[in-house]
């Protein structure tokens, strides 16, 4: 019901809906004993076809989303996702000034066009993503912000249509280093298929005629939802789900070393992935403890995500 609610208006595309739940819903932020923290917060990345209603989407859950905000690339700058100091006129000195990844604390952001930001402003993001702060250091503003903000991002690819000769890299404008922050991709390809078309058409003229496009689940109710799962319920592994994700680990990373080139299937990033996906999952029961259905659910939406964009068809390998 949670996945048939997000995004009505658009067909299909169920892994992505379902995904999406997930990434609101959030695993659980952990601090271990030396202080270092593990982050709870899932970042997705949707990479499609123009008139894929990527931009729906991404407005749809910054409005649903609790503390959701929506920017678009060309219009920001890295001062307006992260934070700037500013000359106080009125105070006389300086003055910190919160961007939209601060302010979205405990949130969503979505980011629209990624790719047309300026090379220089997006590597701002490279901090908030993964340490989940905002460092600034200008004049004698010396300051540590809190950004603990999932990122739902979402491009074109670079020649306009995604080439599926083409190897993923190539055709998003992105640093390998940005893109691995990325818990989970998608690609949407907008292909002729004579049953989608028609479902498709039959729905978005459904929706003109405004027959039958009321969501399962009211926007408030939802947003109450979350709201609750996120404030009460902070689930923990049962032994049933380690062994599960272990297992799914370490065969892909064997399925990587008996292969030939010596590709790596998967990393530990996507690893610590695979349990936020679980513990989102739980939290969206309303569970104390994450079991081997949410784990389950996690290693399938990864399973999914891997075959779009990790998979060579030519060595017939995952390669992350």
């Amino acid at each position: 019901k949670l996945r048939n609610s997000i995004a009505p208006s658009i067909w299909g595309y169920e892994e992505i809906k379902e995904a999406l739940v997930l990434q609101m819903f959030s695993g659980v932020r952990k601090i271990i004993d030396d202080g270092t923290t593990s982050r709870g917060d899932i970042h997705l990345f949707l990479i499609g076809d123009p008139g894929v209603a990527k931009s729906v989407t991404l407005k749809f859950i910054a409005n649903i989303a609790p503390k959701g905000r929506y920017i678009v690339g060309k219009a920001a700058t890295g001062a307006g996702i992260t934070a700037t100091v500013v000359k106080d006129e009125f105070l006389k000195g300086w003055s910190l000034e919160a961007g939209a990844m601060v302010l979205a604390n405990k949130g969503v952001i979505c980011i629209d066009e990624i790719e047309k930001m300026d090379p220089h402003d997006r590597s701002a993001m490279h901090e908030a993503l993964e340490q989940q702060t905002v460092t600034i250091s200008k004049a004698n503003v010396q300051a540590t912000l809190r950004a603990e903000t999932s990122v739902l991002a979402a491009g074109n690819p670079k020649y306009g249509r995604f080439e599926p000769q083409q190897s993923i890299t190539e055709q998003i404008d992105l640093p390998p280093a940005l893109i691995n922050r990325f818990d989970l991709i998608f690609i949407l390809r907008d292909l002729p298929n004579k049953e989608h078309d028609d479902a498709i058409a039959t729905h978005v003229l459904n929706l003109h005629q405004r027959k039958g496009t009321k969501p399962e689940i009211d926007a408030d109710l939802f947003k109450k939802y979350i709201a609750y799962a996120k404030q009460k319920f902070q689930p923990r592994l049962s032994d049933e789900a380690v062994m599960e994700i272990k297992q799914f680990y370490i065969g892909m990373r064997r399925a990587s070393a008996e292969g030939e080139g010596r590709s790596i299937s998967i990393s530990a990033r996507q690893l610590q992935g695979l349990v936020r996906l679980a513990e989102a999952h739980a939290k969206s029961r309303l569970s104390l403890t994450v079991e081997k259905i949410d784990t389950d659910v996690a290693i399938r939406l990864t399973k999914y995500y891997l075959l779009q964009v990790g998979y060579d068809p030519e060595t017939k390998s995952f390669d992350i």
